[in-house]
C-alpha cells in the first residue's frame, strides 16, 4: 500500500524499517509509525502542547455524537481500505478501526506529535507522518477517504480513491461554536457551507447539532486551540477567554458523503 515519497516505488516493511527497491529507507518509530516527510521538506502541523490539549478535550466526550454518527455512516459503506487524511491524534481513526476490524485503516497527519499520540492506542491502524497533499499511497488503492476538520486536496483524493469509492467530508456547521464566537467577536457570522466536488455524487448530507457545557478553563482553552479563531483573535479577547471557567455553546457539524463517479 505505501509508496516511497522519493521515487514512488513500493515500500516493503522489513523489521523496523520500510524500504523500496531503490534502497530508500524510512525507520519505524518506537510507537509504530513511519515518518515519510522528506528531509528537505518543511514539516509543520500541531505542536506537542496543542496535541495534548486537543487529546484531553476530545477524550472528555464532547464530540462523541459526531464520532458515532460518522461511524454509523462508514458501516453502511463497503470498505476494505480506509484512509483518514489529516487524522490528528487518532480520536476518530482508532474508533473507526474498532468498529471496522476487517478494514485496513491508514491515518496520516503532518504533525509527528499527533501521530505519536494516535499510536498510543495500539489499535491496528497504520499511521504515517506526511501531508494530505502528498499521500504515500498507490493510485486507486482505497475504498474510502475521510477528512474531518482537515485541509483537503481533491486531486490527491481522486488519485488514490478507487472508482465508486467514498469520500466523507466533515466540517463546521453554520452555527458551530456560536456562543464561543460571541465571547470573542462583536459581530458573529454563520459559517459558509460549500457542497459538491467535480466527479463526485453527493450520497448523503446531514447536520449534527448539540449543546455542550464545559466547566473548566483548561477544556475551554483546548477547544479554542482547535479552532482557526485561535490564530485570528485579538490578544485581549484571548486573555479574557483564558480566564473563563464555564462555557455552554452550540456544536454543529456538517457531514457530507460523496461517491466517486
Amino acid at each position: 500500500m505505501l509508496i516511497c515519497p522519493k521515487c514512488n516505488g513500493e515500500l516493503i516493511k522489513n523489521n523496523n524499517v520500510y524500504i523500496c527497491n531503490n534502497g530508500h529507507s524510512f525507520d519505524i518509530a518506537k510507537r509504530g509509525y513511519v515518518n515519510l516527510v522528506l528531509g528537505n521538506a518543511k514539516s509543520t502541523g500541531d505542536d506537542k502542547k496543542m496535541v495534548r490539549s486537543r487529546t484531553q478535550f476530545l477524550n472528555q466526550g464532547y464530540y462523541e455524537n459526531l464520532r458515532k454518527c460518522i461511524g454509523e455512516i462508514l458501516t453502511t459503506c463497503d470498505l476494505r481500505v480506509l484512509v483518514d487524511a489529516g487524522c490528528g491524534e487518532g480520536y476518530y481513526t482508532n474508533y473507526f478501526k474498532q468498529i471496522l476490524p476487517l478494514c485496513n485503516v491508514f491515518g496520516f497527519d503532518l504533525s509527528k506529535y499527533a501521530i505519536d499520540e494516535a499510536c498510543k492506542a495500539k489499535s491496528g491502524v497504520c499511521y504515517g507522518v506526511c501531508s494530505s497533499f502528498h499521500l504515500p499511497l498507490n493510485d486507486k488503492c482505497c475504498d474510502g477517504i475521510i477528512s474531518i476538520f482537515a485541509p483537503i486536496d481533491m486531486k490527491e483524493n481522486t488519485r488514490i480513491l478507487k472508482s465508486k469509492g467514498y469520500f466523507l467530508q466533515v466540517g463546521p456547521g453554520p452555527k458551530h461554536l456560536w456562543e464561543l464566537k460571541q465571547k470573542l467577536y462583536s459581530n458573529v457570522y454563520e459559517n459558509n457551507i460549500e457542497v459538491g466536488h467535480e466527479g463526485y455524487k453527493l450520497v448523503k448530507e446531514k447536520y449534527i447539532e448539540d449543546t455542550i457545557t464545559i466547566n473548566n478553563k483548561e477544556d475551554i482553552w483546548a477547544l479554542f486551540q482547535m479552532t482557526p479563531y485561535y490564530w485570528r483573535t485579538p490578544k485581549s479577547k484571548s486573555e479574557q477567554l483564558h480566564q473563563l471557567h464555564r462555557l455552554s455553546t452550540t456544536i454543529q457539524f456538517h457531514v457530507a458523503l460523496y461517491k466517486k463517479e
